[in-house]
């Protein structure tokens, strides 16, 4: 399948480059923030697009997504998340800002690709139903929304679970915002950086503690602390975060907010072993039963254990990771294969008429 990936000018995440850009390592480490589905250009060749912000009523479906900053996305045409305010502690990895590198949609030919995502609805309508052959998924960016039923003409909306559920048709379709495969992490740093992972140390995932920027350990870090292990804080680029994870032999949450998980998928596949509560992660599935600990004496125990014990933690990270690739790869990959070929099959798009419209006006109600 050729995919492409599409985001609107003003995104507040994921990558600023061209196009033109195809080494996978550039791309990355370009985000303003988060990894994002990586895979599809790192295992897919997938191609990126930043398109212009267009005038419909779906393509404008953003400033519901998050209104309390909607009013200034805007300036992410002409200025670094960092200048957004409320933003100023991001530090986004491009120089650049979106409008850069944005193209109209218009002067694309959709029709040369197989699939096409759309990062909430970059495309409009009358786009997306001029391409009968072409799958077209929307996700938005923030999950649980809008996933309930395909809206805005499109063929497949993605709400971000990864349970291994595999769509038969067009419709709703389980794909993690992390699209990534078991080692898809861990080889783009190894070219880029050129060496192996250190393989030490314990990075402690952001969410164990509130404070923003991370600049220490929370107290009851404190039992790893004294037991000798070097705790590895969380970084504001993304470059200099994946490293610090890629060189860590350990990713470890203990207790503040629950996580969707995001962050536990790009761990196992920069080759860092996860272990935390299951009962604090959505996606609950990468944390194998080895890995659940519900208290920080049992992370300790855990940990001290794999120290002595090399092929135990060698026999876990394998095991996180076939689950990563099954999850987070392989369903998702099988089920826009699923749905294309039911679209094609049918040889049309599907109707679009005045109750599908009046709908989309009400999708983002609750």
């Amino acid at each position: 399948m050729k995919i492409a990936l599409v985001k609107q000018e003003v995104y507040q995440d994921l990558y600023v480059c061209p196009v033109t850009e195809k080494d996978a390592a550039n791309i990355l480490f370009s985000s303003m923030g988060r990894v994002g589905p990586i895979g599809l250009m790192a295992e897919l060749d997938a191609d990126f697009y930043i398109v212009k912000e267009e005038p419909e009523f779906e393509t404008q479906i953003y400033r519901k997504v998050i209104p309390h900053i909607s009013k200034y996305l805007y300036l992410l045409k002409t200025e670094t998340l960092d200048k957004i305010p409320g933003q100023g502690f991001k530090q986004p990895g491009s120089p650049y800002p979106n409008g850069k590198f944005a193209v109209d949609c218009h002067d694309i030919d959709w029709s040369k690709y197989d699939v096409v995502i759309s990062i909430n609805v970059s495309l409009p309508t009358s786009v997306v139903r001029s391409y009968p052959q072409t799958l077209f998924a929307y996700m938005i960016g923030e999950a649980n929304m809008a996933t309930g039923t395909v809206h805005f003409g499109y063929d497949v909306t993605m709400n971000q679970m990864a349970r291994g559920i595999i769509a038969k048709k067009c419709g709703i379709v389980d794909f993690p915002y992390t699209f990534v495969s078991s080692d898809t992490l861990h080889k783009v740093m190894q070219k880029h950086l050129g060496r192996e992972a250190e393989n030490k140390g314990i990075f402690m995932e952001i969410n164990s503690t509130t404070e923003r920027p991370v600049t220490k350990a929370p107290a009851h870090f404190q039992p790893l602390i004294d037991a000798g292990y070097e705790i590895i804080l969380h970084k504001q680029r993304i470059f200099d975060n994946l490293k610090s994870i890629y060189d860590a032999k350990y990713f470890v949450k203990m207790g503040g907010r629950h996580i969707r998980g995001n962050s536990v998928a790009e761990a196992v596949s920069l080759g860092t072993l996860a272990i935390m509560n299951r009962n604090e992660v959505i996606h609950h599935e990468l944390i194998i039963d080895e890995c659940d600990v519900k208290t920080m004496d049992q992370m300790l125990n855990l940990i001290n254990r794999l120290e002595k014990d090399t092929d135990l933690y060698k026999e876990l990270l394998a095991k996180q990771q076939r689950v990563l690739k099954e999850l987070f790869f392989d369903a998702p990959i099988q089920s826009l294969a699923n749905c294309l070929e039911e679209k094609r099959k049918n040889g049309k798009a599907k109707p679009y008429k005045w109750y599908n419209k009046i709908a989309d006006r009400f999708c983002f109600f609750r």
